[in-house]
């Protein structure tokens, strides 16, 4: 009677409940169907894909440093039915993404009490100006400086996203291809057992008709039993490999998935053409140069602290209100107001240490990258050249498993003949088997060493 491969798969799915509907519905299940059934519907991988859009959102938040700002403000006092004074105020700032700043402003001022100095023309004033910044913020600023580190972290995180999603994937597949090895080898024990039956049957029916010793009994029932403890074996791992494999698999309304009983893994790969070198648009490339922008971009913001604050400006001032604007006519140079400012901090520790860190950050990162894409390069040869030798061991284990499977399928024929001893059966049930497993094995290490490759090169 044969045993049932897929009989452990059902027990385990009838144990826990009945699984959802996985799709696809087929039976077999590929490498490529299954990678991308993860990358479809995995959580972990959903929330990688929202990465970009929050850095995007980051960026708008930083160009909201330079909107336009309008404040308005009121004061007014009233003492004993009289009118101390009215100062309503408009202020229109407009920021740049430059070292200069502009400002228009309309003050107005009404009556008995007011201060000299903020008496006004009866329609209200006018002040168009601004204010240039010659020290600390010339180069730079924290708010441009802001901007600059949000637009290279969409690049950034696009770019960290791929190499997260790839990892991520390899390691989907890896646990694909476990779950293939440890199927495939109760295929090839569940073969074995199925070989040392018929050589129990055959040696019972010769023992009852006095062509067989009863030893021979003795050593076909072991051989019988000894393949089928490993067979119980075989199938425990299996039942993990499967549930390891069913940890990646979700449906498309976010439930996790079990895989049905009758589901199983095939050795079909896909085809690679594999390459020594990394793309120059490779995710780490691009990841990188944004990283070392960004701390560029923090060491000329460090190096802006080194300078005294140092800001010149001023505005033309020309009567109107909001219903009659002045015009050029209203221009007179002599009506202006001039503004400076200086701040110098007399031992510079802030900058100096602010600008001695983010070198030293900046060093160490260049320093890091170079190893980093040194040894991701290492190992993408290394992986390339793997996929080559293993191809090749695949194929020498599959001349060497069909060549012992005619070979125990001659030595079943020569005992059935009696030209043939029951400890040679064992041994070609053996190898064949041994040889099924080393094939599995085999497979195996070459799936997840392309899935290596399509990690370390992007090409998921």
């Amino acid at each position: 009677m044969r045993i049932n491969t897929f009989f452990f798969l059902l027990l385990s799915v009838v144990a826990f409940g009945q699984a959802p509907e996985a799709t696809p519905s087929t039976q077999e299940l590929s490498a490529v169907q299954f990678v991308q059934w993860v990358d479809q519907n995995h959580p972990v991988l959903q929330s990688v894909r929202n990465r970009l859009p929050i850095a995007k959102a980051e960026l708008l938040k930083a160009r909201g440093a330079f909107d336009p700002t309008l404040v308005g403000n009121y004061s007014s006092k009233e003492y004993d039915g009289e009118l101390y004074y009215e100062l309503p105020a408009v202020q229109l700032a407009l920021p740049t993404a430059s070292p200069i700043d502009l400002q228009v402003d309309w003050n107005s001022s009404t009556g008995i009490y007011t201060n000299p100095q903020n008496k006004l023309p009866e329609e209200g004033l006018f002040a168009v100006g601004g204010m240039i910044n010659l020290g600390n913020g010339l180069m730079t600023d924290e708010r441009r400086t802001s901007l600059r580190l949000a637009k290279a972290a969409v690049d950034l995180t696009e770019a960290e996203a791929q190499l997260y999603r790839n990892k991520l994937l390899a390691k989907a597949l890896s646990d694909y291809w476990k779950w293939y090895e440890a199927y495939a080898s109760l295929v090839a024990y569940e073969s074995a057992v199925e070989a040392a039956r018929e050589v129990y049957d055959f040696t019972m029916n010769a023992f009852n008709a006095g062509d067989a010793a009863a030893i021979d009994t003795l050593d076909a029932r072991a051989l019988l039993t000894t393949w089928q403890t490993d067979y119980f074996k075989a199938r425990n791992k299996a039942i993990s490999a499967m549930y390891g494999a069913s940890n990646w698999l979700w449906s498309s309304d976010g439930q996790p998935v079990l895989l049905k009983p009758e589901s199983r893994p095939t050795a079909v790969m896909q085809e690679l053409l594999v390459s020594l070198e990394l793309d120059p648009a490779h995710p780490l490339y691009v990841y990188n140069d944004n990283k070392e922008e960004q701390f560029r971009l923090k060491r000329q913001l460090a190096r802006e602290y080194l300078k005294p604050k140092v800001a010149v400006g001023g505005a033309v001032l020309m009567p109107g209100n909001f219903s009659e604007l002045p015009t050029s006519a209203d221009y007179d140079p002599n009506n202006r107001v001039v503004k400076a400012k200086l701040d110098m901090p007399l031992f510079l520790r802030t900058g100096r240490g602010y600008s001695r860190s983010q070198n030293l950050q900046l060093q160490n990162f260049q320093l890091e990258r170079s190893e980093t894409e040194n040894s991701w390069n290492n190992a993408l040869s290394a992986a390339a050249e793997g996929i080559v030798q293993l191809e090749v061991a695949l194929n020498a284990s599959l001349k060497n498993q069909e060549s012992l499977r005619l070979l125990l399928e001659a030595e079943k024929r020569k005992l059935e003949l009696g030209d043939s001893e029951l400890i040679k059966v064992n041994l070609r049930t053996s190898y064949y088997a041994k040889a099924l497993i080393q094939t599995a094995n085999i497979t195996r290490e070459l799936g997840v060493q392309k899935a290596l490759w399509q990690e370390l090169s992007a090409t998921f």
